[in-house]
């Protein structure tokens, strides 16, 4: 019986360094562009207060839009912009304005002017239901 132990027991441990001994197989993969995640750096106003984020991510910045648009929804001042994207240079005040009964709408023009390098602010009146989106470069 003895034997029997001292042999499970000598035959477990060399199995232990059989293994450990097998040569790892490593699988290199070439880095995607997909991989790599944007990074915005945002300054944004709610209520007349400036703060500063950085966002690793296109879907934490469309979260970041959408929680602003949200507080728009609850009466709130809020205004952003991406610091990353390429303000140019204007030689006066480029003001667009846009409207629209949509939440969707109204997330999908902020990204593009965000992009463009505008500073975008969102107002929603909720008696009538619409955002009017006003971006300033």
């Amino acid at each position: 019986m003895k034997k029997t132990i001292i042999g499970i027991a000598l035959f477990a441990v060399l199995g232990t360094l059989a293994v450990s001994c097998q040569k790892e197989k490593f699988i290199d993969r070439p880095l995607s562009t997909e991989e790599s995640s944007s990074v915005y750096r945002v300054t944004y106003s709610i209520d007349g207060v400036t703060y500063h984020l950085t966002l690793v991510g296109d879907d934490t910045w469309h979260d970041f839009l959408h929680r602003m648009i949200a507080l728009a929804e609850k009466g709130h001042r809020v205004s952003f912009r991406n610091e990353e994207a390429s303000s140019g240079t204007a030689t006066s005040k480029d003001i667009v304005t846009f409207t629209t009964s949509s939440h969707d709408d109204a997330h999908k023009w902020a990204i593009e002017m965000a992009d463009k390098g505008y500073e975008v602010s969102i107002e929603f009146d909720e008696r009538t239901g619409i955002y009017t989106c006003t971006a300033v470069k």
